[in-house]
Formats: structure tokens, sequence, C-alpha cells
């Protein structure tokens, strides 16, 4: 059995059910004790997940900020593309705690892990 998993969330936290599926299935993993090994890494439109101050209730759909927090709370590490998330939005706080790389980091953790699962 793998030992290890790492989640891309691809998506942005609005509009598909990507991004809560990815997080939730990464914070399962880490509740469950069935992966202690899980990582989400946010690429692409998925960085805007990591943006701190989002307004929900906006749109009317959950945030997936608090089960990225709680991932955190468990000692999970979130890693986010720091060169996609500027290219769309410039100036924006991200979430404590998460640890931003640029994409030759991302490949590199990428490369260490058993499964890669993409939402």
């Amino acid at each position: 059995m793998a030992e290890s998993l790492l989640v891309l969330i691809t998506k942005g936290p609005y509009g598909l059910e990507e991004a809560f599926a990815g997080a939730r299935l990464a914070l399962g993993c880490k509740v469950s004790g069935i992966m202690e090994n899980a990582t989400i890494l946010l690429i692409g439109d998925g960085t805007l997940n990591a943006c701190k101050d989002q307004r929900s209730e906006a749109v009317g759909m959950p945030s997936n900020l608090a089960a990225l927090q709680d991932f955190m709370d468990l000692d999970g590490v979130i890693y986010c593309v720091e060169q996609d998330l500027r290219q769309r939005v410039d100036d924006t706080e991200v979430l404590e705690g998460v640890n931003m790389i640029t994409w030759e980091q991302a490949r590199e953790v990428i490369s260490t892990y058993q499964l890669v699962n993409t939402f």
C-alpha cells in the first residue's frame, strides 16, 4: 500500500466542487490516520484557495479555508506555487502556514510522493 499522498488542487474555490473535494480528501486522510503523509499542493487557479480574505457569503458557497486550516492544525503541509497566485491576484494575503514555493520546488515536491490525486 502507498505511504504518501499529494493532493494537487488545480481549481478555484468557487463554482466547481473539485477544490472542495480535494481539501476534504486530504483532511480525511489525516483525521482517519489512513494516510499520515498527506500533503496539499495548490497550483493554477487552485492557488486562490489560499487567499485569506475570501468572502464566500457573497457567492453563497462554503469556503475551503476552514478545511485547509483544520488540515494544517493536524500538522498537514500545504504548498502554494507563488508565481501562479501572483498571476491571478497581485497582492493578497494567504492563509497563515501555507508554504509559498516556486515551480522548481513544486516539481521536487511532486516527485517525492507515491500517489498524486488531482482535483
